[in-house]
């Protein structure tokens, strides 16, 4: 059993959504900066699954010889135009560190959290 990307973006959300309500409620931390400290995230992770499929076509179908160097492209790409973006954001908007931070790592706790279910699932025989 593989692990579910998109039940990893669920629970992502799940978190994110949990941590800047809490953020909110509670003001440990600044919740717009844990909002797009996940979006940033988020957002990363859609475009290199979707980029990650544009080169599994070009694995699976020998014939589009020219798509592998468009997906190696495009992920380069993709993380010139992340630090960029990221730089631009700490530099023009009141982003506190920490808690854009946290925010992006709810995308890895999610990871995680998958990860282990899906380890748990299979020892268990499920499918």
């Amino acid at each position: 059993m593989a692990v579910d990307l998109n039940r990893i973006s669920r629970v992502h959300l799940g978190l994110l959504g949990a941590s800047g309500g809490l953020a909110y409620a509670t003001h440990w931390a600044e919740p717009a900066s844990v909002l797009l400290g996940g979006a940033v995230m988020g957002t990363n992770f859609w475009l290199m699954r979707v980029i990650a499929g544009f080169l599994r076509d070009a694995i699976v179908d020998p014939q589009r010889k020219g798509s592998a160097a468009l997906a190696v492209g495009a992920f380069i790409l993709k993380f010139g135009l992340f630090l960029g973006l990221i730089a631009a954001l700490f530099w023009r908007l009141p982003v506190e560190g920490m808690s854009f931070a946290l925010g992006a790592t709810l995308l890895l706790v999610a990871c995680v959290v998958e990860a282990v279910r899906s380890d748990h699932r299979l020892a268990e025989g499920v499918e």
